[in-house]
């Protein structure tokens, strides 16, 4: 892969976390209301923002080629 296509990858890595950290701590804050709790949104942001990273350790592995087995 050519210096420019990994950096083209890599750019879109750094919305990944705050993107999905977002989206899951709207769901928690929904599902407080809903259910009427209070510890639901900082639930979603914790899932959210580890999912994210979890996402994120995992494209750069694909990008750099470290997934292959050898």
């Amino acid at each position: 892969m050519s210096s420019y296509a990994k950096a083209g990858a890599y750019s879109g890595l750094a919305l990944i976390t705050p993107i999905s950290g977002w989206i899951c701590y709207k769901a928690g804050e929904y599902l407080n209301h809903a259910w009427n709790t209070s510890m639901l949104d900082t639930a979603g942001l914790i899932l959210g923002c580890g999912l994210g990273m979890y996402e994120t350790v995992r494209q750069a592995t694909r990008i750099e080629g470290l997934d292959k087995k050898k």
